[in-house]
Order: C-alpha cells, then sequence, then structure tokens
C-alpha cells in the first residue's frame, strides 16, 4: 500500500494493539474499517459510528482529494471526526477505511480525552453494544 500524498511504501506499525499502515514521510496512516474505535483513546461510544453519522460528507481540508490506498475507490469522502470538530478525515466509502493525515491521529485523541473529561456517567453498556451491532452490519 502507499501514501496517497507522497506516493512511497506504507510501514507497518503498532498503535495500541493493531497493526496499521503509516507512513514514515508525512505521518500519514490508513485505518480499516473498525481500526478506528480501537487505536484511539478508550471510550465508551463508537467513534466511526458518530463520525460518519448525519455527516454530509462534503468538509474542506487543506491537503485535497485523495484515491483510498487500500481499495483505489475515490475521491474519498471528507468527514469530520465525531461531527462538529475541525478535524477532517478522507472516509472510504467503498472498504469503511479512514486515511489521518500528519498529526489528525494524535488530534482524534486529544479530542476523546477532552469529551471524556467533560462526560458524564456514560451510556448504558447493553445500548452500546446494541450501536456496535447494527454498524457492523453489511451495506
Amino acid at each position: 500500500m502507499e501514501c496517497p500524498r507522497c506516493n512511497v511504501a506504507l510501514n507497518l506499525r503498532e498503535h495500541r494493539g493493531v497493526r496499521v499502515n503509516e507512513c514514515e514521510r508525512c505521518g500519514g496512516m490508513f485505518l480499516h474499517r473498525g481500526e478506528l474505535n480501537k487505536v484511539a483513546e478508550p471510550t465508551q461510544g463508537d467513534l466511526e459510528f458518530s463520525t460518519l453519522h448525519g455527516e454530509s460528507f462534503r468538509h474542506d481540508d487543506s491537503f485535497g482529494p485523495i484515491l483510498c490506498p487500500d481499495c483505489g475507490a475515490g475521491p474519498m469522502d471528507k468527514v469530520e471526526f465525531n461531527i462538529h470538530t475541525d478535524i477532517v478525515l478522507d472516509h472510504c466509502a467503498a472498504c469503511g477505511g479512514f486515511w489521518l493525515d500528519g498529526r489528525e491521529y494524535d488530534r482524534i485523541n486529544e479530542e476523546v480525552r477532552d469529551l471524556a473529561a467533560d462526560a458524564g456517567p456514560g451510556p448504558d453498556s447493553k445500548m452500546i453494544w446494541f450501536a456496535r451491532f447494527i454498524w457492523s452490519l453489511p451495506r
């Protein structure tokens, strides 16, 4: 797999026990469907679901459009991480993967820590299980 920004081979690197494809040059990384929830700071919610649910897929960022480095589909959609942030990720509608540019991984973890600090008691674990089950169904 090649970096869609630098056109160099991506290296496998481990984040929170998950091996992801990362660019040594620009710091970007590709996450397959389901990996964003695993590599981000622990949280009660489903980050992928909350990022994509109700999303318009039409946001601008300074990086520009890219094709999916995994399946080649594209251009990838521009989505706001967790809705209502200024973190814009690239999402592949075909394979469900995410491309994170540069410091977006660190910014996501900062956002999750901030949300956790501001949050009260978490939602019912049965509701979380149900939401994850619905989200995992084929589309």
